[in-house]
């Protein structure tokens, strides 16, 4: 008190103030790239000293010692110094004593931290998210043109859980990051024969919005034939996949399309479903991955076109437009006595009138590209020969061994699937 009465004494109340700003300190809450929590700031406009800035903090100004100094001065010097260190010092204990539960009078000059620090404690990092959100926000010149923001607690896939497959018998079901489903209704593939997360990883690659179910019952095309004729079985599975889409949360749950999907042996499951009275009717598209074969009549060695009645009735839907057929093929010649997918595909081709044309494969068969960060080579998989003739499309590609045979399988989502994408994009839902 006896140097704030002095430095009053000395150069008077008005000089006193002019050496200190007229606003208290200000506390600014600041979100900082990298941090966690929102940053507390405090900010205070410089004061004046004989024409030079003294920001709040910073390092004090070099000035020249003069020949005389009165002693008022100095103790008024003194005094502001001591001033303005206890406000930043007291600023922080208010915060301390507010966290403690001391009320703060207010208008006085550290109210603004305590409030600023009383946010802090109340938003948390979700301030920090908040603010950046409505930073990034664009501006927009036309408010009446701007489309309603969608509410995504409105939408039937909001609490769906994608975490897990769906384990059911002789295979799993998927949902793939790329299904969504705003009305709760779900298109679903259920493919035949394939390593689980390749064929995931497939549809997932060609952005296909569907559910995927995967069935693996070993290596025989017979299992597959023989499961898949009894006619309760699949729609046994249809039923286990709308329950487990139930539990996991999509709301409202519907079936709407169904696509059968097929890699080698698997075709004998497509097979035995197709032939059941009624069900193809039920099936919106098929795919089939170098896996179509038929067996050779015992007299003259011609294909047993019995056995592939049910896929060339398909393809005649396909070629018309009602439904999709995608065939990809290789040129492996089966060591059986059957043949082998090209020569059954050919048998397609006929009946719907379809037309094979060079691929761009046909130039570039020995050509190898380098791919990937690896470095490994792998041959260019482009086919040979392509035919299309209205939602029924071929294509044939290269290769004998089997290697060649498994990559229909993994390069999937650059041949068939996306035919199929197209068309669940493109055609209503019927």
């Amino acid at each position: 008190m006896l140097n704030f009465a002095l430095a009053l004494r000395g150069i008077g109340l008005a000089s006193w103030l002019s050496m200190f700003p007229a606003e208290p300190p200000r506390a600014e809450v600041q979100l900082l790239d990298g941090d966690d929590e929102p940053t507390l700031i405090f900010r205070r406009p410089p004061a004046s000293l004989s024409g030079m800035a003294m920001p709040i903090g910073g390092p004090a100004p070099v000035v020249a010692t003069p020949t005389r100094r009165s002693t008022s001065r100095l103790i008024a010097l003194s005094a502001g110094a001591g001033l303005g260190f206890a406000a930043v010092v007291g600023a922080l204990v208010s915060m301390q004593l507010d966290a403690a539960g001391f009320d703060l009078r207010a208008g006085s000059a550290i109210q603004p931290a305590a409030a600023a620090a009383a946010v802090l404690r109340s938003t948390g990092p979700a301030a920090r998210v908040d603010a950046r959100a409505e930073a990034a926000a664009p501006v927009q010149a036309n408010v009446e043109a701007v489309a309603p923001t969608i509410d995504l607690d409105d939408r039937a896939d909001a609490t769906l859980d994608r975490a897990a497959v769906i384990p059911i018998p002789d295979g799993i079901i998927t949902i793939p990051a790329s299904f969504s489903s705003a009305d709760g209704a779900y298109d679903l593939v259920v493919h035949f024969h394939g390593i689980n997360d390749v064929v995931q990883t497939g549809y997932e690659r060609a952005g296909l919005n569907a559910v995927v179910m995967i069935i693996n019952m070993g290596i025989s095309s017979a299992a597959y034939e023989t499961r898949f004729s009894i006619r309760s079985y699949l729609p046994a599975l249809l039923a286990k996949a709308q329950t487990a889409l139930e539990a996991r949360g999509l709301r409202d749950a519907r079936l709407r399309r169904v696509a059968l999907s097929a890699f080698s042996a698997g075709y004998a499951a497509v097979r035995g479903l197709l032939n059941q009275p009624g069900f193809a009717d039920k099936v919106d598209a098929v795919l089939l991955l170098d896996g179509i074969h038929t067996g050779y009549m015992p007299l003259d060695h011609s294909l047993d076109m019995e056995r592939l009645k049910p896929f060339g009735r398909f393809a005649e839907l396909a070629a018309t437009g009602k439904k999709l057929m995608s065939i990809t093929h290789s040129e492996i010649i089966p060591n059986g006595d059957y043949a082998g997918t090209h020569e059954s595909t050919d048998a397609l081709l006929k009946l719907t009138g379809a037309q094979r044309s060079p691929g761009a494969g046909a130039d570039v068969q020995a050509v190898h590209a380098l791919t990937g960060t690896t470095g490994e080579a792998k041959p260019p998989f482009t086919p040979l020969s392509e035919a299309h003739r209205g939602a029924f499309h071929v294509r044939g590609y290269p290769g004998t061994q089997k290697p060649d045979h498994v990559r229909h399988l993994t390069r999937m989502a650059e041949t068939a699937v996306p035919d199929l994408v197209r068309h669940w994009s493109e055609a209503p839902a019927r």
